[in-house]
């Protein structure tokens, strides 16, 4: 990323710059997303998306912590 200073700081990266980071690794889940502290994980692909991105959603069902299993979504960018 582009280190934009502005009174002698580092510019933070935006949560959407975060998030086309971690896609660009490897697909993520909206759990992780929100690990990281983007709680608006949905805006933030929806807006990717509208700048041209191609992610696909796939659901997976996981067993959460008091055993029921539950579907989550998983982002992968396509190159």
């Amino acid at each position: 990323m582009k280190a934009n200073y502005t009174n002698h700081k580092p510019k933070t990266p935006s949560q959407r710059e975060r998030v086309l980071a971690r896609l660009r690794k490897g697909s993520v889940t909206s759990w992780e997303l929100a690990q990281m502290g983007i709680l608006s994980y949905n805006t933030r692909i929806m807006e990717l998306r509208r700048a041209g991105h191609e992610i696909i959603t796939v659901m997976e069902e996981v067993t959460n912590q008091f055993g029921e299993t539950v579907k989550r979504g998983r982002f992968v960018l396509i190159n």
